[in-house]
């Protein structure tokens, strides 16, 4: 397995544990999903951010053709998706891409930066919080820790459902909920997902007012170091690509505790 692969699986797999989570939910968010080899299409049809429904993993067990890219694009139009993203690293992009795209209107979107590392030691991190694992039998720290996100991002979610689906993907096999705490308040949120020996660093978020006191770096080497204690050979996360000119402390935070950017992955968006 070559390291696109291996950090493309996972995260793809990750995203896909959310069509089994409790099903009166998958119906209210019109949560539908289906896999195309190694890669899977995941629908929320009643998503109000439009973030959530995409398309990952393609490419990784055979060519991108405009076939694959139909089907993928007939399944989203047939489940009422309201906007897809498809995240193609560049590794698996035909030479063609562009006439592909431009058939489906796949309209270019942002910029994810793919990060990895080896399991080389890492450096705790100082933070003035209380940095550790939400509890697993802890249902309303579950529901802190997804609603600190959707307050983070500023993502819109007037009935909750968002959150109530973030907090249901604390509980499925191979997932961890981390926290950052001032006092008993939860303010920065972290995630680890862990299959085989690959672990994918997911759901940062500090509350406005709390940033700026190393819980993100504090969270990172935490999960890392759990990762490895789990057996894990690779660790894997992803950020968004800053402007030019521009930071992201995000990046920095990543690459402070070891990993390296793999790759630039542009997102193409689909709507119907």
């Amino acid at each position: 397995m070559d390291l696109v692969e291996l950090a493309e699986v996972v995260e793809a797999n990750l995203m896909f544990k959310i069509t089994a989570i409790e099903p009166s939910l998958l119906e209210r968010l019109g949560i539908t999903g289906r896999r195309f080899g190694r890669g899977i299409a995941l629908s929320l049809r009643n998503d109000p951010s439009q973030y959530w429904s995409r398309v990952q993993g393609l490419g990784l067990d055979g060519p991108v053709t405009a076939e694959l890219i139909g089907e993928v694009v007939d399944f989203h139009r047939a489940a009422g998706t309201p906007a897809a993203h498809f995240h193609l690293p560049p590794a698996v992009l035909p030479a063609d891409w562009d006439d592909i795209r431009e058939t489906y209107g796949l309209e270019p979107g942002g910029t994810i930066v793919k990060l990895l590392r080896d399991d080389a030691p890492v450096e705790p991190a100082e933070s003035s919080l209380r940095i550790g694992p939400v509890d697993p039998a802890d249902s309303d720290g579950h529901r802190a820790w997804a609603d600190i996100q959707i307050l983070a991002f500023e993502m819109p979610d007037p009935e909750g459902l968002l959150a109530e689906m973030l907090a249901a993907l604390t509980v499925v096999p191979g997932f961890q909920a981390y926290g950052a705490w001032d006092g008993d308040k939860l303010v920065a949120t972290g995630g680890l997902y862990v299959e085989d020996e690959v672990g994918e660093c997911v759901s940062a978020s500090t509350l406005p007012e709390y940033r700026g006191r190393g819980a993100q770096s504090a969270l990172i080497a935490r999960r890392v170091q759990d990762a490895l204690a789990a057996g894990c050979k690779w660790v894997s996360t992803e950020t968004g690509k800053p402007a030019e000119g521009e930071q992201n402390p995000s990046l920095d935070n990543m690459q402070r505790a070891g990993f390296k950017p793999l790759y630039d992955r542009q997102s193409w968006v689909w709507r119907p």
